[in-house]
């Protein structure tokens, strides 16, 4: 494995998530009405899967390491977004029995966002050489 490759992913993938992450943190209404929407029009299996699936995709396929620190983390997500891609294309209304919805979808999109933010930062921190070698 190409230790420059794993790497760029590990930076691609830690700064995906913390600009994602304050995405949901500061704009949570706009993340639920944008899956609501999906959710309404029965586009979610498509939509999701087309842009999750190439992403964990490329992640399992430079970034397939297996190791006891940080950059096994990036590794499950790579599998984690291939698995739930596959089951939104191919198990009908999966996609759409995930979207949070209710009083509650906005909180959701939040602690979301604040997960995503921190997991980023310590997957860039080790991206960026300053985490265990």
């Amino acid at each position: 494995m190409s230790e420059s490759v794993a790497t760029f992913i590990e930076r691609f993938y830690g700064l995906s998530l913390v600009v994602v992450g304050l995405s949901h943190i500061f704009q949570p209404r706009l993340w639920a009405d944008f899956f609501l929407l999906l959710k309404r029009t029965g586009t979610a299996a498509v939509i999701i899967p087309m842009f999750t699936f190439p992403v964990g995709l490329l992640i399992v396929l430079g970034h397939n390491v297996w190791v006891a620190d940080v950059a096994v983390l990036v590794t499950i997500a790579g599998w984690g977004m291939m698995f739930k891609s596959v089951t939104y294309a191919l198990i009908p209304g999966h996609a759409d029995r995930m979207v949070p919805d209710g009083p509650r979808a906005n909180r959701m999109y939040v602690y979301g966002g604040i997960a995503a933010v921190v997991l980023g930062a310590v997957i860039l921190y080790q991206g960026f050489g300053f985490g265990p070698t």
